[in-house]
């Protein structure tokens, strides 16, 4: 079932029977490189089953993004909350698989995202933690209308914090 759609791609929760995809996708290097490490297998079903948690919990999480059309698995993308300097904050997150880079889709659903997080979540402001050093998720963060608002340290790293406040009316 679907939790977002666009025009090129379908969004909808992580399921056990991905572990394939995300396990092949968080294996490659180029895709890890800034977490600092690639995944083994069990590394990606830790991961999809923390979405899994994230879904019953909070009722988002990163979703799987496919390409509308083949149905293609083509990386993740969603919303999650995040401790960051004691205070829980909505998170747009993307993660795409190599192939799929340059192809505008994370900027596509990171937007679609966004979009949810004030119309269906009510949620006053979203951000996006990225390290410094990657430019290209710092381009698709300007894109959807971030700013960046300072420097924090989460899970063991320097990242940047971009913001985006909800257009008046939309939050609760």
């Amino acid at each position: 079932m679907a939790i977002l759609e666009t025009e090129r791609l379908l969004l909808r929760e992580l399921a056990p029977a991905d572990l394939d995809f995300v396990a092949a996708m968080m294996g490659n290097g180029e895709v890890t490189r800034y977490y600092g490490r690639r995944f083994n297998r069990a590394d990606a079903e830790g991961w999809l089953d923390q979405q899994l948690e994230r879904y019953r919990i909070d009722g988002h999480g990163l979703w799987l993004v496919l390409e509308r059309q083949a149905g293609t698995p083509i990386g993740q993308v969603g919303l999650m909350l995040q401790e960051v300097e004691g205070l829980e904050l909505p998170e747009i997150g993307w993660l795409l698989h190599r192939p799929f880079w340059g192809c505008g889709y994370a900027t596509e659903a990171a937007a679609a995202a966004r979009d949810a997080a004030f119309t269906r979540w009510r949620y006053g402001a979203v951000i996006s933690l990225i390290r410094p050093e990657n430019a290209p998720s710092q381009r698709v963060a300007q894109r959807i209308g971030m700013q960046p608002r300072g420097l924090v340290h989460f899970e063991g790293f320097e990242q940047l914090v971009f913001e985006v406040a909800a257009p008046s009316g939309h939050a609760a």
